[in-house]
């Protein structure tokens, strides 16, 4: 809507008549600039607008002012300033002026605007998208770093399950080699060996961090180190931190907590409240 549509609306809505806009029709808001013949003019319209006598020390070249206008002239008009729009007068609007004011220049001069805030806000703009992209690809590292570390333990587990695997099958082959002997014996083939059950219980020391049992016929155990290093504790677990093979299982860091001084029997009783073995350091 332009001025002349925005007069004729409100004069037919509240039965204003010319004479009621007069003096509004006579101001304007008006940037003066100096032209190459050394004159201070301003255009409304395609009318050039010069500085009233009164007005010329006041109205510099590159001023915008609003002004009362002498339209006595066709071909040109004469402005005297009333209001010098700058950074004080912005500062004394309140803000549903400076909104509107906002939305007139932007909607009337859009394609002069946004190259100009382009340019200014490119910089900042960029830094901040540069930051946007570096926080983005530090939080993706994080989660690549976390399932990295995530498939390491898979694949540390799939290792330690293939190396049960073989452990068991070595087992159940000595199995049935026993088994084919016991029959065999019972038939007087040969003597037969006796075969240890799950209840001996007995530990032996077979290295610095190395420990065997027949009691040991599991896959995995947790094993447990008491606050004053005499007690180890050893459950059998499927979720179990300590692989066991061939009833033989490694303890990381059991020489230095007690020395390894050569192969010996240790001393161990089994808990059936824990259903766990007990074995005194």
């Amino acid at each position: 809507m332009d001025f002349n549509d925005f007069l004729t609306e409100y004069s037919e809505k509240y039965g204003l008549t010319e004479e009621d806009w007069s003096g509004f029709r006579k101001n304007a808001i008006l940037t003066f600039l100096e032209e190459d013949n050394g004159k201070v003019i301003a255009r409304l319209r395609g009318v050039p607008v010069f500085r009233h006598r009164d007005s010329e020390k006041e109205i510099s070249p590159g001023d915008t002012w609003i002004c009362s206008l002498d339209t006595s002239r066709e071909t040109y008009y004469f402005a005297k300033g009333l209001k010098k729009i700058d950074a004080s007068f912005m500062y004394e609007l309140k803000k549903d002026q400076i909104e509107e004011i906002a939305n007139a220049v932007w909607n009337a001069q859009r394609h002069v605007i946004e190259p100009l805030l382009e340019d200014k806000y490119k910089e900042v703009m960029e830094k901040q998208l540069i930051q946007a992209v570096g926080d983005t690809k530090a939080t993706y590292e994080g989660q690549i770093g976390v399932m990295k570390e995530n498939l390491h333990q898979l694949e540390q587990r799939v290792a330690e399950n293939k190396q049960i695997i073989s452990s068991l099958q070595e087992q159940r082959e000595a199995a049935n080699k026993k088994e084919e002997r016991k029959a065999a014996a019972v038939s007087g083939a040969e003597p037969m060996n006796d075969i240890l059950g799950v209840r001996d219980t007995h530990v032996r020391r077979e290295g610095p961090d190395t420990i065997s049992s027949p009691f040991f016929n599991r896959s995995r155990y947790f094993v447990h180190l008491s606050s004053d290093h005499r007690l180890l504790t050893i459950r059998p677990h499927e979720s179990g931190n300590v692989i066991c093979m061939n009833n033989t299982m490694v303890l990381a860091g059991l020489n230095l907590i007690s020395p390894f001084e050569g192969p010996s029997e240790m001393v161990s009783e089994y808990s059936p409240q824990y259903g766990a073995l007990k074995i005194y350091l």
